[in-house]
């Protein structure tokens, strides 16, 4: 099977690239974190961010809290718990593990934002990986 369909029977939800100019930041609460980093994707469950080297020690299955800002139109912050469950290099993807109902509804509808805003492109790099 071709990595592309793996990666495509592998995500079932909508998963959307913020736009460069209007990032998802995201602060995390764990020694050697920087104060903000940028998600690098979003969906439902979970997000992909970047962390610096020394960031490693923490690695697989690490929970950790984290409050997450969405840009405009939603342009709010919630605090959800997180659990890491993939590491590439200085990639991370993290799950949500709690997530208030109420979040859940603003992130869906910051990801609807994006499906619908989104060049080509990016919705094809975030669902597909290419």
């Amino acid at each position: 099977m071709s990595q592309t369909k793996q990666a495509v029977e592998k995500r079932r939800t909508k998963r959307v690239l913020p736009a460069p100019d209007q990032p998802v930041l995201i602060s995390m609460q764990l020694e050697r974190c920087p104060g903000t980093v940028h998600a690098t994707n979003i969906s439902q469950y979970g997000m992909g961010i970047s962390l610096p080297e020394d960031f490693k020690t923490y690695g697989i299955e690490t929970s950790v809290r984290v409050e997450v800002a969405l840009p405009e139109p939603v342009n709010e912050k919630f605090t959800a718990m997180v659990k890491i469950v993939h590491q590439q290099d200085s990639n991370y993807g993290v799950r949500f593990e709690e997530i208030a109902k109420q979040d859940e509804v603003l992130l869906l509808k910051y990801i609807d934002h994006r499906l619908e805003n989104a060049d080509g492109t990016s919705v094809m790099k975030a669902l597909y990986g290419i």
